[in-house]
């Protein structure tokens, strides 16, 4: 499952967990920028009913508001700690039940013999999967803590997106089609008078499996008791009873349609009202294959019988998320501190890097400044900003950001995907009216030209965020753009969307040449573009550093008024997320590593000692 977020204009990486201190969370997927970011294995976040993910500011996913920010993760740091016990695969066995053999008469092939030994023996819904959204996981679950700050509609849902996703489909396809078989071997074994199914019972033994149907139960059993009230387990308990379950099978006198109207009414007791249907659907899907002997409809009940009870555990999930947001929003701070301190003191986090990388920052800014003893307390955390400007702005993809953001580093990721489309964009826009020039002819209405202009190229560059420069998937997406500009060129040219082929070959030219290299227009447009990002963003900050993490939060519902036009938009609510970003991260490290205590000089070469005396001048 993921934590989703919703999306602004412009959605299972599994963070590493520290041992038994948290619960497991699933990646965060959608649009991710991510390069290093931790992935989580098994929740992610989205608002609606069918649990579909979207990303935040520009990126992911719990799902995002947004369209410049993504999910953190970090390969080397472990983030969430599993509460839950390990899920059975693949192919392993339990010695719970005793094997038993498939009757040869049966007649089964090789791929249902396979799928019967194989597949997972537990259904894909378990307690265990489940128990990440226990409020304990919640509240101790640091991706969702940090996505707090930055979402309002933080929930989550199932994650069933990128090859994990696929391997889950597949893994709960297997497991399915084997309880069918399952069900047609007892169906057959009870209408031969066959009650004794072991492996002794046959002579056979070649073709014996560990049977699902018990586990099917058992997981029923301990899934429902984390849904409803205390006073229906013992209901539960003996309507489910494993044992009495497995023998009527056996005898073939098992009233599933029975069982199957009790359990719908239950749910129906303590479910949302808008599961009503899939309760009922599931009855008529358990009753028709019951009726008609078709195990394979009998299964599609059950499947909706679980999808029922992981949906109701994500209701009872996502409200916990909303009744507690204000704490874990309001507590994000000391939480965070306290579980970095612990980490680092475990030597499981390393920050040296993120030092050096800071220390440089100072280092040169030292350089730069010609009486570095004039200065106010704010000028510490603009010179983080600024390092963490430079990263998002600069020409060629940053190797990753430093390791203590790894909680910030999708998010990093998306505003800098949404900083260079919008360096491309005025390029392209550049172009357009170079070309046009040429012609000796001139851009009709050019603020409604480029509004239209900014909606199709902007959508095109998208599909180039993942593409390295010069390959041939970014080649092919140049050559959208180009066609899309030459369209435009055209009609400015000529009147009608006819577009020459002289065109066509001159303006993409020009395109992947300016693309692909940082000299001339990407510097011209950078530069600018920096200067309005900082000042905005430092004003932002300012503002921010005396408000709670609560107040910075409500204070990102309110974009900007009456744009100047839509690049400044953009680049104010970018300033806005950065700032956001920059102030709640300085808070946390400023303590821990950025500003922490010195050692004492006289355990310092002098040098050292002249330094440090310099970095407090400009730290203080």
């Amino acid at each position: 499952m993921d934590l989703q977020k919703t999306k602004e204009p412009r959605r299972d990486a599994p963070a590493k967990q520290d041992e038994g201190t948290e619960c497991p969370l699933e990646p965060y997927k959608g649009n991710s920028h991510s390069k290093d970011s931790p992935k989580n294995d098994s929740l992610s976040r989205h608002p609606d009913t069918n649990h579909a993910k979207e990303s935040p500011d520009g990126g992911r996913r719990p799902q995002k508001s947004g369209s410049c920010s993504q999910e953190p993760d970090h390969a080397s740091t472990p983030a969430v700690a599993p509460c839950a016990p390990t899920t059975i695969q693949s192919g392993q066995s339990l010695p719970s039940s005793k094997a038993i053999n498939v009757p040869p008469a049966l007649g089964l092939g090789s791929r249902e013999m396979r799928l019967l030994v194989a597949a997972n023996r537990h259904p894909p819904v378990t307690k265990g999967t489940l128990s990440e959204l226990d409020l304990p996981c919640i509240m101790s679950n640091i991706n969702l803590r940090m996505d707090a700050n930055f979402d309002r509609d933080l929930h989550f849902k199932p994650d069933l997106d990128g090859e994990k996703g696929r391997k889950k489909r597949k893994d709960a396809a297997d497991y399915w089609e084997a309880m069918a078989v399952e069900i047609s071997i007892y169906a057959f074994c009870a209408s031969c008078g066959m009650e004794d199914l072991s492996q002794d019972s046959f002579q056979d033994e070649r073709h014996s499996f560990e049977p699902r149907l018990p586990a099917l139960f058992e997981t029923l059993q301990d899934v429902l008791k984390t849904l409803v009230p205390e006073r229906d387990h013992t209901s539960i308990m003996q309507n489910l009873e494993v044992a009495l379950l497995m023998q009527q099978i056996q005898k073939g006198v098992l009233d599933m349609i029975g069982v199957a109207k009790w359990l719908a009414a239950l749910l129906k007791t303590h479910c949302a009202p808008m599961r009503d249907e899939w309760a009922d659907r599931m009855v008529d899907q358990i009753t028709s294959g019951s009726q008609s002997q078709n195990a394979t409809e009998i299964v599609r009940g059950l499947q909706t019988l679980f999808a029922i009870l992981e949906a109701m555990k994500l209701d009872v999930a996502n409200h916990q998320i909303r009744a507690f947001r204000v704490l874990l929003v309001e507590d994000t701070i000391p939480f965070l501190q306290e579980y970095f301190k612990s980490k680092i003191e475990r030597d499981n986090f390393r920050v040296e890097s993120s030092r050096l990388w800071y220390q440089g920052l100072l280092e040169r800014e030292l350089r730069r400044m010609e009486n570095p003893t004039q200065t106010d307390g704010f000028g510490p955390l603009s010179l983080l900003l600024q390092g963490l400007s430079e990263l998002l702005l600069q020409f060629n993809s940053p190797d990753g950001f430093p390791e203590t953001f790894v909680f910030d580093s999708d998010r990093l990721w998306g505003l800098r995907a949404c900083l260079q489309n919008a360096i491309s964009l005025e390029i392209c826009w550049y172009i357009l009216g170079s070309y046009v020039q040429s012609q000796k002819r001139t851009i009709p209405a050019p603020a409604q030209t480029y509004a239209t202009f900014r909606s199709r190229i902007g959508t095109l560059m998208e599909e180039n965020e993942d593409c390295t420069r010069g390959s041939p998937r970014w080649l092919k997406n140049v050559r959208c753009i180009a066609l899309e500009i030459s369209r435009f060129a055209s009609i400015a040219c000529c009147g009608d969307a006819t577009i020459s082929d002289d065109a066509i070959l001159q303006i993409e030219g020009m395109l992947e040449w300016h693309l692909s290299n940082e000299e001339g227009l990407f510097q011209s447009f950078q530069s600018p573009l920096r200067k309005k990002l900082l000042d905005a963003t430092l004003g932002l900050a300012k503002r921010y550093l005396n408000m709670s993490p609560l107040a910075i939060c409500e204070a990102q519902r309110h974009p900007p008024h009456s744009p100047i036009d839509q690049q400044h938009y953009d680049i104010e609510r970018i300033s806005m997320r950065l700032a956001h970003i920059g102030v709640l991260h300085w808070r946390v490290w400023a303590p821990i590593l950025y500003v922490r205590e010195r050692v004492p000089p006289t355990e310092e070469s002098m040098f050292q000692a002249e330094r440090e005396m310099a970095y407090d001048r400009l730290l203080f």
